[in-house]
C-alpha cells in the first residue's frame, strides 16, 4: 500500500514538473515571439488629423523605437514601446502641443493624436527694475509706458508656447506680467482662474479693452482706451465687480469721467477713483 502511495506521489510529480516546463517553454516562445519576431514590430505611425510637423512627429517615434534595452532588447515591438517617453520628447520638442494620446493597434501600428494649445491673446515680459518692486502695489504708471521684453503667445490656462511680437491696437488681448528670470516657452505664467477671470472682465467691461496687467494674485490692471485705469481682484467675484463698476460709473463718474485716472475694486465690497 505504501509503495502504491509512492508510485502515485512520483507519477504526481513527474506530471507537474513535464507540465511546469511546458508552461514556461510556451511563455518563453511567446515573449521571445512577441519581442523579437518582425509581426509585432511598428510598421506604420498614424496620425488621427493631420498635425503641422508631423514629419518630424515621426522622426521622434522612430528614433525611440531604434532604440534597444540594455542594448539587446528592442523597442519596436508593439509590446515594448516607451509610450511616456515618446509623449515627453513630442512634447519637449514642440512647446505648441497640449497634449499627446498614444495608441497601441495591434499588431504593428502606432495611432498618435495631437490637442495643439490654442492662442487667446499675447504675454509680455515687463522689465522692472529690483528697487521698483515694492512701489508696483501702488503705482498708477500705465501699463503700456513700461518696457517691455520678450513676448509669447498664451493659452487660456496661462501657458507661454510660441515667440511673438506685441501687437497693439488691434483686437488681440494682451497681458503683461512680472517673472524673476527670463521667461521661457512652456512656462505657467498664470492660472487657469486668472485667464478666465481676464476673459470675463474683457467680455463684461462697459468700455473695451484689450490691454491688461498682471501685477499679483490679488491684482489685475485694465487700461481703457481714454487713458485710465482699472483695478480688479481676481480672488473674488468678477460678476460683483463689474456690476459695481458698471454702477459707479452710471451713478458717479458719468460727467466726469474725462478727468479719471483709476477706479480701484480690489477691496470687496469698496470703490475707490480719482
Amino acid at each position: 500500500m505504501k509503495e502504491n502511495r509512492y508510485k502515485r506521489k512520483k507519477r504526481k510529480s513527474f506530471k507537474l514538473i513535464l507540465f511546469g516546463g511546458l508552461f514556461f517553454c510556451l511563455l518563453g516562445g511567446a515573449v521571445y515571439f512577441a519581442v523579437w519576431s518582425d509581426f509585432f514590430w511598428i510598421e506604420e505611425v498614424e496620425f488621427v488629423d493631420s498635425p503641422s510637423g508631423k514629419e518630424k512627429i515621426s522622426l521622434i517615434v522612430q528614433k525611440n523605437l531604434e532604440e534597444k534595452i540594455w542594448r539587446v532588447i528592442p523597442q519596436k515591438s508593439i509590446v515594448l514601446i516607451p509610450v511616456n517617453k515618446i509623449r515627453n520628447n513630442i512634447l519637449n520638442s514642440f512647446p505648441e502641443i497640449k497634449e499627446v494620446v498614444i495608441q497601441k493597434k495591434p499588431p504593428n501600428i502606432l495611432e498618435i493624436k495631437i490637442e495643439k494649445r490654442e492662442m487667446i491673446g499675447i504675454w509680455c515680459q515687463i522689465k522692472e527694475l529690483e528697487q521698483k518692486k515694492e512701489e508696483t502695489a501702488t503705482s498708477t504708471e500705465s501699463i503700456l509706458d513700461k518696457e517691455i521684453d520678450k513676448c509669447f503667445h498664451i493659452d487660456k490656462e496661462g501657458v507661454i508656447f510660441k515667440e511673438s511680437p506685441l501687437i497693439k491696437g488691434s483686437l488681440i488681448l494682451n497681458i503683461y506680467g512680472y517673472k524673476n528670470r527670463p521667461a521661457e516657452l512652456r512656462d505657467d505664467i498664470a492660472s487657469p482662474e486668472i485667464m478666465d477671470f481676464i476673459l470675463s472682465v474683457r467680455d463684461g467691461l462697459p468700455l473695451k479693452s484689450n490691454d491688461f496687467e498682471i501685477v499679483s494674485i490679488e491684482d489685475l490692471r485694465t487700461k481703457m482706451p481714454a487713458g485710465w485705469q482699472i483695478y480688479f481682484n481676481p480672488s473674488y467675484s468678477v460678476n460683483s465687480q463689474l456690476n459695481a463698476l458698471k454702477m459707479i460709473l452710471e451713478e458717479e463718474i458719468k460727467k466726469n469721467i474725462d478727468s479719471l485716472e483709476y477706479i480701484d475694486l480690489r477691496i470687496e465690497g469698496r470703490v475707490y477713483y480719482k
